[in-house]
């Protein structure tokens, strides 16, 4: 059957179409039934919503579809019912607490990347492996899955080693510095990062305020080959692309399962073709894991894993339970990286030679502690940071921008302490709650400057903070959340007079 095409300009999060209640159900159309769209030679399968706005004979797209198809307003599009979904099958088997088979994770994959689940199926699935698990077969089965469902990096130099953190410590930014220490020293190291998703900055984020971050495979392999490392935006080059697309379900059900939380970081390590890898597991409050025994058991699944896909895989266990460093926010850490390239110590550096030791150790067969000395030199004699230098030429950033180059937001607002005391923590997730009402991620100039730490004693009105932003309007908006949120929490040295 025919329909005229009404264009809608909105993103659904999946491929929908609406059709006019009265019209639907006398062609025996239901809501979320699926329907096969085709213009021309190009099909999509999408989900059935009623609008009172569409008319008999119209067919409304909502954007994923009219640009899978091509279409323009007014054009004839055909429509018929489409086959349920055989992985529809495999999602009820793994509630049920089933054991899936190789064909059929790869089918939930397929169908995920064809747009042939709707949100709600997917969140089954996703249900489905929280409170059943997966075995390790069915792990590496989805791992390879994952993989397969988009590009890969190809690097022509040999061993190729890759780093990654599970995240959630603000202004952990190791990565910028260990890829320019490792391909330094000869190594290769393509690294993918990831933009913020509920923190003020992540790798990406922080790149692209010194260099773009969007490239494509092929420019990435080229910069790769050239300078034996790279830092840019894992999304851009479509890397297991299925994984993008869980993500955006697992995260507003705040879902993170650990069979899925494993294929999801070595199906990326795959795809960039490490052989080597090291995983940073961050323990302690606030931090994803609570405890060090709870990282041990992720590192030993980590581990397994990994001998199942061919690579070696080592995990450092480090503290999350505050920020790195005391500058978060896009421009502000990449200016923390730029200023320990040039040879400033800090916290990050110090992590950063640590981390870089362990690849060392791993590859070269070395000890760890004569690998972080190899870092530091690097660090130390200039050569990680021309090395940075030439990566960010060849991702057409300025390989000259110096640390105080890097602008941050003009509007600022100190915050001083109510009660005098002693620090007790300062909290990881309400520092980026803060920074995201500034802005940030996007805002790159929005952020936060600490400006005390844990086990510091403070009196009644010194400073705890400085908020940035590029606006008043953001800072007010952040200066109002802020209320919501114990940043810094004071352990008051008499608790009361009685």
């Amino acid at each position: 059957m025919e329909f005229k095409a009404r264009i809608f300009d909105v993103e659904q999060g999946q491929n929908e179409v609406a059709l006019n209640e009265q019209q639907a159900k006398e062609i025996d159309l239901a809501l979320l039934d699926r329907v096969k769209v085709r213009c021309g030679k190009k099909e999509s399968i999408a989900l059935v919503d009623y609008s009172h706005s569409v008319t008999r004979g119209e067919i409304g797209l909502f954007r994923e579809v009219a640009e899978a198809l091509g279409v323009s307003k007014g054009q004839l599009v055909s429509v018929e019912m489409a086959k349920r979904p055989s992985s529809l099958d495999f999602i009820r088997k793994k509630l049920d607490g089933e054991i899936l088979s190789q064909p059929e994770v790869s089918a939930i994959i397929d169908d995920l990347m064809a747009e042939r689940l709707s949100s709600a199926e997917l969140a089954a699935f996703i249900v489905g492996v929280y409170t059943k698990g997966m075995s390790a077969e069915e792990t590496v089965s989805l791992t390879n899955a994952i993989y397969a469902s988009g590009g890969s990096l190809h690097s022509k130099k040999k061993p190729v080693v890759s780093e990654h953190s599970i995240g959630g410590v603000a202004g952990d930014r190791c990565s910028m510095l260990v890829v320019p220490i490792i391909a330094s020293l000869g190594l290769t190291i393509p690294k993918t990062c990831t933009r913020a998703i509920s923190s003020a900055s992540g790798s990406a984020d922080a790149m692209e305020v010194i260099a773009p971050v969007t490239l494509s495979l092929k420019d990435a392999e080229r910069v790769v080959d050239k300078t034996g490392g790279c830092l840019i935006w894992g999304g851009a080059v479509n890397m297991a692309a299925a994984d993008d697309k869980l993500i955006k379900i697992r995260n507003p059900l705040r879902l993170d399962p650990k069979p899925l939380l494993l294929s999801s970081i070595l199906a990326k390590k795959k795809a960039e073709g490490a052989q080597y890898v090291l995983l940073d597991l961050p323990v302690g409050r606030g931090a994803k894991l609570a405890s060090i025994e709870e990282a041990r058991d992720l590192a030993k699944d980590f581990e397994a894993l990994g001998r199942y896909l061919g690579m070696q895989i080592s995990c450092s266990i480090t503290d999350g339970s505050e920020p790195l460093i005391n500058t978060i926010g896009p421009a502000f850490e990449a200016r923390a990286v730029l200023e320990a390239l040039y040879g400033k110590s800090s916290p990050l550096a110090d992590k950063a030679c640590v981390m870089s030791g362990v690849i060392l150790s791993m590859v070269r067969g070395i000890t760890r502690e004569e690998g972080a000395k190899i870092a530091k030199q690097q660090l130390v004699s200039g050569r990680a940071l021309a090395k940075f230098k030439e990566i960010a030429k060849e991702q057409g950033g300025n390989p000259d921008i110096k640390p105080e180059d890097i602008r941050v937001g003009k509007y600022v607002q100190l915050v001083k302490s109510k009660e005098e005391g002693k620090v007790a923590h300062v909290d990881n997730r309400c520092v980026s709650r803060v920074c995201r009402a500034l802005g940030a991620p996007s805002d790159k100039q929005a952020g936060m400057l600490l400006r005390v730490a844990k086990g510091q004693k403070i009196e009644m009105g010194a400073p705890l903070f400085e908020l940035y932003a590029s606006s008043k309007e953001k800072l007010d908006y952040g200066i109002e959340q802020m209320q919501r949120f114990n940043v810094v929490e004071i352990e008051r040295i008499i608790i009361d007079v009685v």
